[in-house]
């Protein structure tokens, strides 16, 4: 999947804030799809990591 199109997946899944489980497979599942990660892809993850780290995202079970 395009760089973008996970952006703006992950920009969407965290429009309130909260991160599905569902959310959190199909973005893995993005960034997993071509069987490499980029190192623009793993930034990325890195940030949504650290915003859950930070309290900023609240992860739904």
């Amino acid at each position: 999947m395009e760089l973008e199109q996970i952006k703006t997946m992950i920009e969407r899944a965290l429009a309130d804030k909260r991160l599905s489980p569902l959310e959190s497979d199909s973005i893995k599942a993005a960034i997993y799809s071509d069987k490499k990660v980029t190192p623009e892809e793993a930034e990325l993850f890195r940030n949504l990591q650290e915003q859950i780290w930070n309290g900023d995202v609240i992860i739904e079970e």
